[in-house]
């Protein structure tokens, strides 16, 4: 059944689109894949794995993409989430759709209370739904006026060092940012009626997360010097345009801070993201300004990192961006009166931003190369200009006929050694874009590699000192690694639902859709139809390796007797084994997914694994140096092969015999700040 109806929701399930009287949502596939089943049963009570068996077939369970699916279904039909009266769920049995009235493809209305409506009533009921939906519609669209058409980008940036950190004044009239890089940055300040300058900071240093106070008036920013971070402020003089002495509100030793801007509620608090350096768990805090006590106001939990927040104009609520994994970032509303939050949407491939108009009925989500605007109701808007670079901490003027915004064009390079020489680098792929994962064919001979020009996620083959492109991306998607077929004919790479098998000689590709969260490819079997690849454990943070088969694309992950697998990097060798490490372990899966432990480290830091032939070849870090070390398996004897060190270079792939070596160059960051107008 391709359209039903739920409640007073018309379901379509070719469009995944959820219409009532007063909104219309597009949801994800499987969403809707969800709730088609749910409708199939209604009436029963199903459980978490018969969904799952229905929607993800030949998959391992995963409750949680279950959870998910209904909490967005549960707002996609507007349910109360503490009085749902649609989905219900039935602790420790599962979820039944209970609905009293549902509508089939025909359109034919049936009750199932089996009491008739009289002609009467049902016009006076039509009546008042008529007039109801007409309220409500006048009211959206008075809610939703605000501006999505733009169609003037104009440059802010007066100088050609990199300008980033923006933050504008509540009264529209100044802005504030970080000019320079590194530990040679100054704060400033710009009117932007007029463009004059000012440079506020005495000495230069390593600034960020700017955060004006509400009333116009001082200016709070992050020092980093060394591992030492310091929050503090200026208070300002707007008429003569410069900042009055600095008061330093607190230091910060366990934590860092990692939020783009800082913000300032009312004359006492400023709200800021940090992160354990050694946990790397992430955390809203507030500081009071007066007593400069510090107070955690709610903690990521499990997979999710805190990214980024924005405080509502009326000082009631925060938005929060968070990072859950499997390239799935969530927008969540806390309340501040009573610290509870409520998911508002779940995206892709990124938040580099979050802010609010200044009516407060919409959030602004700086989303990598696009900005989208989202209702308090989860209803998604793009606001379309041309634009090839990352975006990111966009935010509307005052007025809301602007937005300000940083554009960051970011260039890697691919450059190689030899292991006779190693010093000496030769630049192979030099655009003025992102171009990485290079990854060698069967014969190392040649390399694919993934490049980002013009905003375009695509493929290239570089082959005797050319470059060309082999995969175009028509859509555009996130890719996630690739890998070369046995023959070296193909590569395959996959997004987050399909996997494209690319022909070399003609540029053909066939699209295999596939039922899976996103995986990684990393190695192609020899002896089997199967991919190796990294694929997210259900706890968002570990990684197992598992094995795709290309004929049935089903996904068998290793978990071992007893065992959680944490990889890092993996690799098969010439009998299909699986090796794999952690931060300090080499484990290998025999043919019985039995783990065998087959070496260990000391100091160092296991970021590589290669096998061949029992030689065990593993990238072993320290500080910035490495070392390529080859372990032989039999004897257990070992040899240096290659040393080296990371600075304005990685280490990312090797030739099968290791005389070659390819590396990324550090990225070069070119930060302007513009206005759409």
């Amino acid at each position: 059944m391709n359209k039903f109806r739920v409640g007073q929701f018309d379901i379509d399930v070719k469009r995944c689109k959820i219409s009532s009287t007063d909104s219309q949502i597009v949801v994800e596939p499987k969403i809707i894949d969800v709730l088609q089943f749910l409708y199939s049963q209604k009436g029963k009570v199903v459980s978490q794995e018969e969904i799952f068996s229905a929607v993800w077939p030949n998959s391992t369970f995963n409750p949680s993409s279950v959870q998910r699916c209904i909490a967005l279904l549960r707002k996609a039909l507007k349910e109360d989430s503490k009085n749902p009266q649609l989905i219900i769920t039935h602790p420790k049995r599962g979820y039944c759709l209970e609905c009293t009235v549902i509508e089939n493809e025909r359109g034919i209305v049936k009750s199932f209370t089996g009491r008739s409506v009289t002609l009467a009533a049902a016009i006076t009921i039509c009546i008042v739904i008529t007039m109801i939906s007409f309220v409500r519609a006048w009211h959206t669209s008075k809610d939703t006026s605000i501006k999505t058409d733009f169609s003037r980008l104009v440059p802010i940036t007066s100088n050609e060092a990199n300008e980033s950190y923006l933050s504008v004044s509540p009264n529209g009239e100044y802005l504030a940012f970080i000019r320079g890089d590194n530990d040679k940055q100054h704060i400033w300040l710009k009117e932007l009626n007029t463009g004059r300058e000012v440079r506020v900071t005495d000495e230069p240093a390593n600034y960020g997360s700017l955060g004006w106070s509400p009333d116009n008036r001082a200016l709070a920013f992050i020092q980093n010097d060394n591992e030492q971070q310091s929050l503090g402020y200026f208070n300002l003089d707007l008429v003569n345009f410069h900042a009055v002495g600095y008061i330093q509100v607190i230091e910060f030793n366990e934590y860092s801070v990692t939020s783009h801007r800082l913000q300032w509620a009312g004359s006492n608090l400023i709200y800021f993201i940090e992160k354990n350096k050694e946990t790397n768990e992430t955390r809203l805090s507030v500081v009071d300004l007066k007593t400069k006590f510090k107070q955690v106001i709610i903690a990521s939990q499990g997979q999710d990192w805190l990214l980024v927040h924005a405080l509502s104009p009326d000082k009631e609520r925060i938005a929060l961006g968070y990072e859950m994994g499997q390239n799935q970032y969530r927008v969540d509303l806390l309340n501040l009166s009573n610290a509870k939050s409520e998911t508002l949407l779940v995206i892709e491939d990124g938040i580099q931003g979050l802010s609010w108009h200044p009516d407060g009925t919409h959030l602004l989500i700086s989303k990598r190369d696009n900005l989208l605007t989202v209702d308090l109701q989860g209803q998604l808007s793009r606001i379309n200009f041309d634009n090839f670079q990352v975006i990111r901490d966009a935010t509307f003027t005052p007025s809301g006929q602007e937005i300000l915004m940083e554009l960051v064009n970011i260039d890697v390079d691919i450059i190689s050694s030899t292991r006779t020489d190693p010093d000496k680098f030769t630049t192979l792929v030099d655009t003025a874009s992102i171009d990485f994962l290079p990854v060698f064919s069967p014969d190392s001979s040649k390399f694919a590699f993934e490049s980002h020009r013009y905003g375009s996620r695509q493929l290239f083959l570089y082959d005797k000192g050319q470059q060309s492109m082999v995969f175009s991306n028509p859509n555009n998607e996130e890719l996630f690694g690739i890998v070369w077929s046995k023959s070296g004919e193909e590569i395959i790479t996959a997004s987050k639902d399909k996997l494209f098998r690319i022909n070399l000689a003609n540029g053909d590709f066939e699209v295999i859709p596939h039922p899976h969260h996103s995986f990684y490819l990393q190695e192609t079997f020899q002896y089997e139809e199967a991919i190796l690849v990294s694929y997210r454990a259900a706890d968002g943070t570990s990684f197992h390796p598992a094995k795709l088969d290309l004929n049935t694309l089903g996904l068998t992950t290793y978990t071992g007797t007893g065992e959680r697998l944490v990889c890092y990097s993996m690799d098969l060798d010439e009998h299909d084994q699986v090796y794999f490490s952690n931060d300090k372990q080499v484990f290998r899966l025999n043919h019985n997914a039995d783990i065998e432990e087959v070496w260990q480290t000391g100091d160092q830091h296991i970021s590589g694994v290669s096998i061949n032939n029992n030689n065990l070849v593993l990238k072993l870090d320290q500080d910035e140096k490495y070392e390529i070390v080859n372990i032989n398996l039999l004897d257990g004897t070992s040899d240096v092969l290659f040393t080296g060190n990371d600075k304005h270079k990685m280490l990312i792939n090797a030739s099968h015999d290791y005389k070659e070596f390819l590396y990324l160059t550090e990225p070069k960051r070119k930060k302007t700040l513009v206005r759409l107008q």
